[in-house]
């Protein structure tokens, strides 16, 4: 795969004693058929790279494209959706997640761009009702801010 946006990734598969591991092209494309969808391409550089394990970054409890894309975890984040009462009315899609999809990230699929904005799907302050709220920035500026904070803490390990 042609890595555009992730190279600074690709450059880091190691950070620390933590190696990323990534999923071949043909199951990113087997998991974009299963729900009939089109992954941008930063984040299939993502998956490329770092899309079964993610190594030493931080990215919530799990990004890990088989679990995120089970059935099981699927039915999990909706029903969490559902008990927020949120309302999701353009297609999305989680790319990570934490404590059974209370709290995920995830980015919108119509956004017609290789490198979609990052989202939250969190906790508001009063640490009971739940939100939406903008990173304010892109998917690859997330992962590349991740590598920043992962070299950080390899210094001190």
């Amino acid at each position: 795969m042609d890595i555009q946006y992730l190279v600074k990734l690709k450059e880091n598969i190691k950070i620390g004693l933590d190696k990323s591991r990534g999923v071949s092209e043909v199951e990113i494309q087997r998991v974009e058929a299963k729900f009939n969808i089109n992954f941008p391409q930063a984040y299939k550089e993502f998956l490329y790279l770092a899309g079964e394990y993610p190594g030493a970054l931080l990215i919530l409890d799990t990004c890990n494209l088989a679990d995120i894309s089970h059935d099981e975890h699927q039915k999990m984040m909706w029903e969490e959706i559902e008990r927020s009462g949120i309302k999701f009315e353009r297609p999305f899609w989680l790319f990570a997640q934490s404590e059974d999809c209370e709290q995920f990230w995830f980015f919108y699929l119509d956004e017609q761009t290789d490198d979609p904005n990052v989202y939250a799907f969190e906790y508001a302050n009063d640490w009971v009702s739940t939100h939406i709220r903008d990173f304010k920035m892109t998917f690859s500026d997330l992962i590349l801010r991740q590598i920043d904070v992962a070299i950080e803490d390899a210094k001190y390990s």
